[in-house]
């Protein structure tokens, strides 16, 4: 049962690692503005300097959610206790994925609000 929490747990730390590098590449894509641009991955976890698709990390996001849900379903909090370092692991990588999503979220906001603004004095400029 021990050997059962501890690969879960591994495997939830492992999936919120690749998803924070994922975050890192879209960040860094988003930053650049270069689409073709061959970046350098944070994290050594990935094995390939690529992107992954919306689909492909949403999928990441619902597979962790699932091993999460069923990790809390399946144990006992005494048992959980026994783990208690990759608990605190999975708990810190979790602080991260909210702060960089919300990172983000600010950066692409921001984005948008230059594009309309562009938008706007392109549209104004045609007029005359």
């Amino acid at each position: 049962m021990s050997s059962n929490l501890k690969t879960n747990l591994k495997a939830i730390n492992e999936l919120s690692r690749l998803l924070l590098s994922q975050l890192d590449v879209r960040m860094k894509n988003t930053e650049s503005d270069k689409a073709q641009q061959t970046l350098t991955v944070a994290y050594p976890e990935t094995a390939e300097n690529s992107q992954y698709t919306d689909e492909q990390l949403a999928s990441l996001v619902t597979e962790r959610q699932k091993l999460i849900n069923q990790l809390f379903e399946m144990h006992t909090q005494e048992q959980l206790s026994v783990e208690q370092s990759l608990i605190n692991e999975m708990v810190s990588l979790d602080k991260q994925l909210t702060s960089k999503s919300q990172r983000n979220k600010q950066v692409l906001a921001a984005q948008i609000l230059k594009l309309k603004k562009i938008k706007k004095a392109t549209h104004l400029y045609q007029k005359y």
